[in-house]
């Protein structure tokens, strides 16, 4: 069989060679016919495609199927093969073109785009940013801009968020036609084009027009409207956070990314000197377990303290991941009144809720409960909780670690691996 497939392959190109070599010329459009003074055919345009087509067609239709069949897989895959690989070389052209022009942008102006946009200088005007950049005006191309994309995401990292409307990276952006390029993109743009332009909008600090986004938020692709409306919330001074307060927003799932943005967000948003909003009337309008997990964390980080307060109402709930999320938003908030309030419930809650109160008391770091890291050492069943002791004692004050030499000295030899590994460095971690 192998034989008989070579012998066909072999076959197949020497009548390709023969082809070529043959009397078909092409000498004008629009005509095919029979030159008697050259004795030649004369083929021009789609005429030539058929004549291959049926030349093929005529010189297999003798053999049987199964050859005919592996002809054509034998001549589509030599089509495949050169197809792929043209995009292949093609894709890497692209590649090193792109590369080697954005190293090129980075060297001429990113030093000093990093100078314009300190936050220490003040906002500058156009001409004095044009100056400083030495910047020649030229129209880029559009692969050229959105390599612009990346070094200004690059750059914001220098942006003074403190006055996101006002600070110089827009006048750049503006300056080398960005500010052009992404409206333009955001009305006629393809829906994928759209969705990386607005993410790098947002990082950007860049100031949209209301018209745009407008319509955005309310998108019928659903990634491209999270996209709008936290952009949304990082712009509008009226009602910012209208989109966080609709019903609807409870019914869509919120993924790991979703989260890493909106809290994000919250962070510009705090940082730039606007409030955040308030996250208890989100609580109470959610019920998706994973979604009040985190309004709470958020509560911890940027919430008032009548709102951490609130998150106490948690510790004797029904659902054991929100007790577990309550008591650690006090360790990350560093709490104090919460202290107390679970010393007094620590007893009621399980072996992994009460290693979340000791991480908690922990990180609160009062000073004053190291008599209470000890009693749960020497009574705790779980090797686990006793561990976890041991480590807040070691990690506490200096007097916990005297009292952990102390409990060392006098533990059994089953125990002692205990304290081994919390004065190991190495595998000295809470989540252990």
């Amino acid at each position: 069989m192998k034989r008989i497939l070579v012998g066909m392959f072999l076959q197949m190109v020497y009548t390709v060679f023969c082809l070529a070599e043959s009397s078909v010329e092409v000498l004008q459009a629009g005509h095919t016919g029979y030159s008697g003074a050259d004795d030649v055919y004369q083929l021009w345009g789609w005429d030539i495609l058929i004549y291959y087509y049926y030349l093929c067609r005529n010189l297999f239709v003798d053999y049987p199927w199964v050859v005919r069949v592996a002809y054509g897989v034998i001549i589509a895959s030599c089509l495949g093969f050169a197809v792929i690989f043209c995009l292949m070389g093609l894709h890497v052209y692209l590649r090193r073109r792109n590369a080697k022009r954005e190293a090129w942008i980075k060297d001429r102006y990113f030093e000093k785009l990093k100078t314009i946009v300190h936050e220490g200088v003040e906002n500058l005007p156009t001409e004095e940013i044009s100056r400083c950049m030495e910047y020649k005006p030229r129209k880029w191309k559009k692969w050229e801009m959105r390599l612009w994309s990346k070094v200004l995401v690059e750059l914001s990292i220098y942006t003074n968020v403190q006055n996101p409307n006002l600070t110089n990276i827009q006048r750049v952006m503006k300056l080398i036609g960005f500010t052009d390029y992404v409206e333009k993109q955001l009305i006629l743009g393809k829906r994928k084009n759209k969705l990386t332009l607005m993410q790098a909008v947002r990082l950007t600090n860049m100031r949209l027009p209301d018209s745009i986004v407008a319509g955005l938020t309310n998108d019928k692709d659903i990634r491209l409207r999270k996209a709008a409306r936290l952009y949304y919330m990082c712009t509008n001074k009226e009602e910012p956070y209208i989109f966080l307060e609709e019903s609807s927003v409870q019914n869509v799932s919120f993924s790991i990314w979703d989260k890493m943005e909106l809290h994000e967000i919250f962070r510009k948003v705090r940082e730039g000197g606007r409030p955040v909003p308030f996250f208890v009337p989100l609580l109470q309008k959610t019920e998706a377990t994973s979604k009040v997990i985190f309004f709470m964390y958020e509560i911890a980080y940027w919430g008032t303290d009548q709102e951490v307060k609130y998150l106490f109402s948690y510790f004797d709930s029904p659902n054991f991941l929100c007790r577990n999320a309550a008591f650690a938003c006090m360790g990350i908030r560093r709490f104090d009144e919460a202290e107390e309030v679970m010393l007094g419930l620590f007893y009621k809650q399980t072996e992994i809720l009460r290693r979340s109160i000791l991480n908690a008391l922990l990180a609160i770091g009062s000073g004053i409960r190291v008599p209470f890291f000890a009693d749960v050492y020497e009574n705790a069943v779980s090797n686990y909780t006793k561990r976890t002791a041991l480590r807040c004692l070691w990690l506490y004050n200096e007097e916990g670690r005297n009292v952990f030499h102390q409990l060392k000295v006098k533990a059994s030899s089953e125990n002692q691996i205990l304290f081994e590994h919390v004065e190991n460095p190495i595998i000295n971690n809470e989540s252990l």
